[in-house]
């Protein structure tokens, strides 16, 4: 039997095969996303309306947790690159404390997110079905965080296939669920918005169990001594909260501003909302793939950076541009000259005001085309930084541009100006310009190559 050839180290086909499980999987989840909001969009106009704010601020809430849960795989990275079998496991371990204790403190902080929807001024009917879906979805978060740990055993030793079938399991769910609760099929009761949100949990729960039994297999068992490890080992869980907090805070800084962007859309006119949430369905087509390119550039420059090899880090990021930006410019493309054809799968015929919607939302497809090249490079380069344990910075990034530009601005749009979503995209678009160019210029400054994560 002829063995298969391992690909050379920092090659384009080394970051394909690591990458390409990760961008079908964040494919996956932005079919499932779109799915979920078009189910909701036949549903009723006010049940689209109030799915993106409100599922927004369940993700925001979970943001810090998943960015700190998340960089387990960074410290698995460089631990199996080095060959300490048992530092993975000890890793993976202080991943899944983090998480469960971050599930406690999400599911506390749900009547702070209710209020927070309160306040916002929202049209009644709106509101109170931004409230249900986000209460059982912050309830219930402390799954996905989860998941983000135990998927990092896997993900961190460049074994991305098993994530992806596994998460991809737990979609084709979330899929059948949300046909099924929200339109009452089966016998089962129509449960609308409520019912999008319940097919999301049940499939994230789904999953959880998945993971556990995939990872508890007996050559795990044997290899990373699962159950032998298992415990509190201070010296990673410090390293890990010290690189991990700034990665999640940033990521909490950079979801929150992009929340309460939305919410202040709301403000202008519920159709103004409406475009909006079109446009932000549409959007994901390149977030969620460039993503999953991330999570590849993330894993290989934490390998190369634990084994000190930062010329192939390098050779990485510029192999990671070939592919982002493939991919970016051809959507961008399709964006501009294609938006027509988007807007019918969200304004069927019949929709209520749906011409002034169309009116509204054609525009911003336009901005968004140039919105997914910059970000593009924000995610690349940013990524690679992070990846390389320049959290910090990320992080003073995230709240200087957000709290400092992006919020203010887009409130002196809003409340005082009083200008159209148009303009509030366009101010959208100049900030994601803006945190492109400083991660570029961080990246090319190398301060990244000297930060020691493990030891």
């Amino acid at each position: 039997m002829k063995k298969k050839q391992t690909p050379a180290q920092a090659s384009l086909k080394e970051l394909w095969l690591l990458s390409y499980p990760l961008i079908v999987l964040m494919g996956a989840q932005m079919v499932m996303q779109f799915t979920d909001r078009m189910f909701l969009a036949w549903h009723s106009p006010d049940a689209l309306a109030a799915c993106v704010p409100a599922g927004l601020l369940a993700f925001t809430f979970s943001s810090l947790f998943m960015g700190l849960s998340g960089y387990t795989s960074v410290f698995i990275s460089q631990f199996y690159a080095k060959k300490k079998t048992a530092s993975v496991t000890l890793s993976l371990w202080q991943g899944i404390w983090l998480s469960l204790l971050s599930a406690g403190i999400l599911a506390a902080l749900t009547p702070l997110g209710r209020m927070l929807i309160t306040s916002f001024g929202h049209e009644l009917p709106v509101r109170t079905l931004e409230i249900s879906y986000f209460t059982i979805l912050n309830i219930f978060g402390g799954f996905a965080v989860t998941n983000n740990a135990l998927g990092s055993f896997f993900s961190g030793r460049g074994n991305t296939k098993i994530p992806m079938y596994t998460a991809l399991a737990g979609i084709s769910l979330n899929i059948v669920l949300d046909y099924v609760l929200i339109f009452g099929k089966l016998g089962l009761p129509s449960l609308g918005i409520q019912g999008a949100a319940w097919a999301t949990v049940i499939s994230c729960a789904c999953t959880t169990i998945l993971f556990c039994g995939l990872i508890y297999t007996r050559k795990n068992r044997y290899t990373f001594k699962i159950s032998r490890l298992a415990g509190f080992y201070k010296p990673i869980f410090v390293q890990m909260v010290r690189f991990g907090v700034p990665n999640g805070f940033g990521f909490l800084m950079d979801v929150l501003s992009f929340t309460l962007f939305t919410f202040m859309i709301g403000n202008i006119d519920t159709l103004s909302l409406q475009a909006s949430n079109i446009v932000m369905s549409m959007q994901p087509v390149v977030f969620m793939v460039i993503v999953g390119l991330g999570g590849g550039i993330q894993i290989l420059v934490s390998k190369y950076q634990g084994i000190k090899r930062p010329d192939l880090t390098v050779q990485v990021v510029k192999n990671a541009c070939k592919l982002g930006y493939g991919y970016a410019v051809a959507i961008s493309v399709l964006f501009f000259f294609g938006a027509p054809l988007f807007l019918h799968l969200f304004i069927p015929a019949n929709t209520p005001h749906g011409a002034e919607i169309a009116a509204l939302t054609l525009p911003l497809m336009k901005l968004v085309s140039c919105f997914v090249l910059m970000d593009a490079t924000y995610l690349i380069f940013g990524d690679a930084i992070r990846g390389a344990g320049d959290t910090k910075f990320y992080m003073y990034v995230m709240l200087i541009c957000a709290w400092g530009l992006l919020i203010p601005g887009t409130w002196m749009i809003v409340y005082k100006l009083h200008l159209s979503v148009f303009w509030v995209w366009s101010w959208l678009t100049f900030y994601a310009g803006l945190t492109a160019v400083l991660m570029l210029g961080r990246f090319l400054q190398g301060k990244w190559k000297t930060i020691e994560i493990t030891k």
